[in-house]
């Protein structure tokens, strides 16, 4: 009896939370969303053991994922907050100049913070296309490791920027999951990173979250 009168009182206190979810997107529903994948960068830069070397990945394809929390102003438009991190693989190139021999190892990690915003097509329905953005600062830490110069390491934060496509689709009432594909752009200190004055990658991102 005191389980049955447990649930029923459960029940009582999440009702209201949940009453009237349904599929779609009304005006100030509210998603909260965990989102995973990776990254694959787009672009060098000139952090070089030597100047007039030839310039490097900042690394392999690594994994990104994050945290979004997006409120719904209308159906079709939303804006909340987003952390985001990336961790690139380490990426080696062997070079040889003269009686230079060396391989070079580069690795980097971004940890950005986004106000973001969506919008979305045909909000009424099951599955929907939209188009996600993002504006805010991203904090880059990378690593060049050579045997002869020994290691550098360098960090800078600036303003970045994302915008993409994406279509998601409602399991139930509640959960929602979708994919999203991102081009991702942050701009670099050029005194820390010769030459460079942004970098970028392109992410593919699976999200779950959770209508409320």
């Amino acid at each position: 009896m005191k389980k049955l009168l447990a649930t029923a009182v459960l029940c009582a206190f999440f009702t209201p939370v949940f009453a009237g979810i349904d599929q779609g997107i009304d005006k100030g529903m509210t998603h909260i969303s965990l989102l995973g994948g990776f990254a694959v960068p787009t672009t060098e830069y000139g952090f070089s053991p030597l100047p007039n070397w030839e310039n490097y990945d900042y690394g392999d394809v690594g994994p990104t994922y994050g945290l979004q929390i997006m409120h719904y102003l209308t159906k079709n438009i939303g804006l909340g907050l987003e952390f985001n991190a990336t961790n690139y693989d380490k990426a080696e190139y062997d070079i040889s100049a003269m009686v230079l021999s060396d391989t070079i190892k580069t690795s980097a990690d971004k940890y950005s913070l986004f106000l973001a915003g969506k919008f979305n097509f045909a909000p009424d329905a099951k599955t929907r296309m939209y188009i996600p953005v993002g504006v805010g600062f991203a904090k880059y830490k990378a690593k060049m490791e050579h045997n002869f110069f020994g290691n550098e390491d360098q960090s800078s934060t600036k303003p970045a920027f994302y915008a993409g496509l994406g279509l998601e689709s409602d399991l139930n009432d509640i959960f929602i999951w979708g994919l999203e594909a991102r081009y991702n752009h942050w701009w670099l200190d050029d005194s820390k990173f010769a030459d460079t004055s942004y970098l970028s990658d392109i992410s593919l991102l699976l999200k779950v979250g959770i209508k409320l």
